[in-house]
């Protein structure tokens, strides 16, 4: 299983969240900043260029802005969810 590495250092903004993962994974530029989105890119596919199965790890969580911390709970619950649904992803968050 690939890693999709994330690091938080300086994150300020949900957009920051975005453009980091959407960078990470190779999406398209109209690929929708929402979970809805996420959640069909990622367990979908066919979307990205980086398909599943890959571990998510995002680093320095405790350096991002208080924004850029609750998206990251809520991407995890997400993640975490669909990964008990039998998506292929995990997500591993350092602190």
């Amino acid at each position: 299983m690939q890693d999709v590495v994330l690091d938080c250092e300086g994150w300020q903004t949900c957009d920051d969240f975005y453009d980091a993962f959407f960078a990470a994974v190779g999406a398209p530029s109209w690929h929708g900043r929402n979970f809805d989105a996420l959640n069909d890119s990622i367990c979908t596919g066919s979307i990205n260029q980086v398909e599943i199965p890959y571990r998510i790890v995002v680093k320095n969580s405790s350096k991002a802005a208080a924004e850029a911390q609750q998206i990251l709970k809520d991407f995890e619950k997400l993640i975490v969810q669909r990964a008990s649904e039998g998506c292929r992803v995990s997500i591993l968050i350092q602190h």
